[in-house]
């Protein structure tokens, strides 16, 4: 009886030895204030992520959640900084589809593949939308407008997952209108609002004070199905043109973290998920939190990849 105890003590302890090494290498993460990095401006669809996930973060991490705001070269210059980052869950950055334009268009040394993708929280549709002051209220006016291509659509820098949408849109609809770009959404927004620019194609996060306003006119949306946060505006499919693609907002990690500080990440980003503050933020904006993690979101993140990538290669090989 005695050896057989022995033995199941023993079994014990060997199972033990991981768990222990786990707990203590979670024990280690995280190691003081985390950075956020947004690749653009304050104030946009990445900055509303941040904000709105940063106080459930920090009560389940016990740190403070820092943003780091690193507009410019379309995502470029925050993917870069992230990437280059330490793997160890001290850095993470805000993410979503301007990390496949960017290597699509094959500006800067980087690939998708340099992130581990821990969650996304939601998705968006791009529009494009008119200055109200146009008079143009729906697709059919503006194909019928003679001076359509005349119009300057501005876009959210260079490189942006925008900029690659507002090309894609303007070959779709075979208008070649004039495509301006801003540092940032909310420059770009700005600027429609004063009357410089007569539209954009943006996400509706970044257009939600400009539409609340009337001041915008959303035209068409280009997710497979109408968007929940603008029901009344038709999909491009809708009207016969074969485009069916939306943004996400999620977070990732320099590639090569360890798996115990990953699992650590997605726990805390599934509690914030849930958290009433986030759940209203989001439903603020018309959406719904749609959390996804793990192997199912990675496979989500190829998909994508294989889709957006081959578009915004073709748009830098046509200029």
């Amino acid at each position: 009886m005695a050896i057989i105890k022995s033995r199941i003590i023993g079994a014990l302890l060997v199972g033990a030895v991981p768990f222990i090494g786990m707990n203590q290498a979670v024990a280690d993460f995280p190691e003081g204030d985390i950075d956020f990095i947004a690749p653009a401006s304050v104030g946009g669809g990445s900055d509303y992520l941040i904000r709105s996930l940063q106080p459930a973060l920090e009560d389940n991490l016990d740190v403070s959640i820092v943003p780091r705001y690193l507009s410019g070269g379309g995502g470029a210059i925050g993917f870069m900084k992230a990437a280059n980052a330490k793997a160890d869950g001290q850095t993470v950055v805000a993410i979503d589809n301007k990390i496949f334009t960017q290597q699509g268009l094959g500006n800067v040394p980087l690939k998708y593949k340099d992130f581990d993708y821990l969650a996304s929280l939601y998705s968006v549709p791009y529009v494009l939308a008119l200055s109200s002051d146009l008079d143009i209220d729906d697709l059919e006016s503006f194909l019928a407008d003679e001076n359509n291509e005349d119009l300057r659509i501005a876009y959210a820098g260079t490189g942006s997952s925008t900029n690659i949408m507002a090309v894609l849109i303007s070959q779709k609809l075979g208008v070649d209108y004039q495509k301006v770009s801003y540092p940032g959404a909310p420059e770009a927004v700005a600027a429609v609002m004063g009357g410089h620019i007569d539209g954009m194609v943006m996400d509706p996060m970044d257009l939600r004070g400009a539409l609340e306003s009337g001041d915008v006119t959303p035209i068409l949306v280009t997710s497979g199905e109408r968007s929940d946060a603008l029901p009344d505006v038709p999909t491009m499919k809708e009207k016969g043109y074969d485009v069916d693609i939306s943004n996400w907002r999620g977070v990732a990690a320099p590639a090569g973290l360890d798996e115990d500080t990953k699992a650590r990440w997605v726990e805390a980003l599934q509690v914030a998920a849930e958290d009433p503050r986030f759940v209203k933020r989001i439903e603020d904006l018309g959406l719904e939190v749609d959390f996804q993690s793990g192997p199912s979101f990675d496979d989500y993140v190829d998909s994508l990849s294989e889709t957006v990538i081959p578009v915004a290669e073709s748009v830098g090989n046509n200029g």
